[in-house]
């Protein structure tokens, strides 16, 4: 007989049965099927995370590091959140959310007033549950500070003036802007409406009237009042004020004929000048016509004539703008034309311009409806009274190229002669004369060159003067026992109102010279030592050997060289001192950078 199953052997066939999932009995009939397996699954994350802050300094200020730890044993800490409220208050703000461990953030308290705060974190995992850390308190005390926001280097008229205090809290604050004349002792002197000024951003106009030099401009800020005052104070040192206008006169030759130079003379002494507009009329009329508009020394342009009215006279003048935009008109010249009668005008070389190997002598006409037979050109050392003959050229445009390679250095006169036909056989009419320096020394400067390893149009570290000779220099002339290798020297910028002779910007260089510059770079009457390191190398190429000495400025610190956005091209005058290997003095006609006018620095 067989018994009844025992109950433990039907738990195990009932496991067994679950296991396999492929046939089941129903009631007493056997019935066949089959299913699939199922999978059940359950939350393996019971747990919220855990968090807590890192303890905080009892006082805080500037830039602080809030930093928590975070674990979580189930899915993981998905971020903190770090927050911060006024204390007692209920409202938080949040300053950073951290993913990844260390949980960090950054707390500028300088963006808070001072006073208490209350730091916590909150906690997230992967599935959503969050953990609020407890509170920590620290007290935030910044120190106040006050900044005076940067005034431009030159000004006029009305400045406005603006400053900023930090760190005052709730502490009452009072501002005042005063100035004094750059680079003295004295008491600063107070400014109308810049007095007693209440609140965190002072900010007042400042009427310069009719001041016009270098000053230095502070603000002070008194911050909380009794035993518990601070005073405050930030200053920035030469601010030129130009309220004065440039110095501008014109000139032209008389009569006008055919083509001519009409040139500027402008000055300023203080923030220097940006453009001289030329500009004519005939005299009659009531609107100016521009002929040309520099920016750079010499300010001169051409101006041909041969197409105004004979019978009109003609009205000349300069307009002088400095770089702070005072302005001034010259005084007007009056001019005849005289297009009637034949004319000849030397248009290049210029006068003052340097002349070295052959040059070709170009000229403008204007032949009045008669026959021209020829042109002579001619030259003569300036104080000669003989002049010697050049070429003649039958044929326009009328141009002779002078070959100067054999003749004395020095400053030379030029003039060309036309000859044509007149009413009762040939006549003739010579050019205004024109005087150049002719410079074929062995040693001379040949070119002046600038490249900026800082700031464009100021001068500092890194900046370089390249300076190149024709000629094999003997360089212990320029330092005594000096090989070309890096030595320090110490340069002088220097103001154009620390010469009166001088009518530019300059730097003085030991040994090698001066260079002026077109640009306004050293405050007005200022001188400003600079150290720079000096090497030369050598190259001779086809017999011709070229020295080249290069200038490299070091750290600038001081606050005595401004910034400018002239363009313009330098001049180079060399010592008399400097002597070629074979003992020959170099030259001292001034060398003018060569390509495109910029600015230098």
């Amino acid at each position: 007989m067989i018994g009844r199953p025992s109950r433990r052997l039907l738990t195990v066939l009932a496991a067994v049965l679950l296991v396999a999932g492929t046939t089941w009995f129903t009631g007493a009939t056997f019935t066949s099927g089959t299913s699939g397996s199922v999978s059940v699954g359950a939350a393996r994350d019971y747990y919220p995370p855990r968090v807590s802050l890192t303890a905080q300094p009892t006082i805080v200020s500037g830039a602080v590091a809030v930093s928590a730890t975070a674990s979580d044993t189930g899915s993981g800490v998905a971020r903190v959140v770090v927050q911060y409220a006024a204390a007692g208050s209920s409202t938080w703000t949040s300053l950073c959310s951290d993913q990844t461990t260390p949980y960090s953030c950054t707390w500028d308290t300088l963006t808070v007033a001072d006073g208490d705060y209350q730091l916590r974190a909150i906690a997230t995992d992967n599935v959503g549950s969050t953990t609020t850390s407890a509170t920590i308190t620290t007290r935030v005390a910044n120190p106040a500070a006050v900044e005076l926001a940067t005034i431009p280097d030159d000004v006029r008229g009305d400045v406005v003036l603006r400053a900023s205090v930090t760190g005052a809290g709730t502490r009452t604050v009072t501002s005042t802007f005063t100035y004094r004349l750059a680079g003295t002792t004295g008491n600063w002197l107070s400014i109308g409406s810049c007095t007693g000024l209440t609140g965190l951003a002072p900010t007042c106009t400042w009427a310069t009237g009719t001041l016009a030099d270098t000053y230095d401009v502070q603000v002070e800020s008194v911050v909380g009042s009794g035993g518990g005052q601070v005073k405050l104070v930030d200053v920035q040192t030469d601010v030129t004020v130009d309220n004065l206008a440039p110095t501008v006169a014109v000139d032209a030759p008389t009569p006008l004929s055919g083509t001519v130079q009409v040139i500027a003379t402008a000055l300023d002494e203080d923030s220097g000048i940006r453009q001289v507009e030329l500009s004519y009329k005939p005299t009659l009329a009531a609107t100016w016509t521009p002929l040309c508009t520099v920016t750079v020394e010499p300010y001169r342009c051409a101006f041909d004539t041969t197409g105004l009215d004979g019978a009109l006279g003609y009205q000349l003048r300069a307009i002088a703008t400095d770089v702070v935009g005072n302005s001034t008109t010259s005084a007007v010249i009056s001019r005849s034309v005289n297009n009637a009668m034949p004319s000849i005008a030397i248009t290049s070389p210029l006068g003052g311009d340097r002349v070295t190997g052959t040059k070709t002598i170009t000229t403008d006409h204007v032949t009045a409806g008669r026959t021209v037979s020829g042109v002579l050109f001619e030259a003569r050392p300036v104080g000669n009274s003989d002049w010697t003959s050049l070429c003649t050229d039958p044929t326009a445009p009328y141009t002779c190229d002078w070959a100067t390679a054999a003749i004395v250095s020095g400053s030379w006169e030029l003039r060309a002669t036309m000859t044509y036909a007149g009413l009762t056989g040939n006549q003739s009419v010579a050019s205004p004369s024109v005087i150049v320096t002719v410079d074929n020394s062995p040693l001379r400067a040949l070119d002046v060159q600038a490249a900026n390893g800082g700031l464009l149009g100021k001068v500092d570290g890194g900046d370089s003067l390249t300076f190149t000779f024709a000629g094999d220099v003997q360089l212990g002339s320029i330092r005594s026992n000096w090989d070309g290798t890096s030595v320090t020297v110490t340069v002088s910028m220097l103001d154009r109102a620390a010469n009166p002779t001088a009518a530019t910007d300059r730097v003085s260089i030991p040994g090698l010279g001066t260079v002026a510059f077109p640009q306004n770079l050293v405050r007005k009457k200022k001188t400003v030592p600079v150290t720079a390191s000096m090497t030369a190398t050598k190259v001779t190429a086809g017999g011709a050997t070229t020295t080249t000495v290069v200038l490299t400025f070091g750290a600038v610190t001081s606050g005595d060289l401004s910034t400018s956005t002239a363009a313009g091209a330098m001049v180079w005058t060399p010592l008399a001192s400097i002597r070629s290997t074979a003992n020959l003095a170099v030259s001292t006609a001034a060398a003018t950078e060569s390509g495109a006018s910029d600015r230098d620095l």
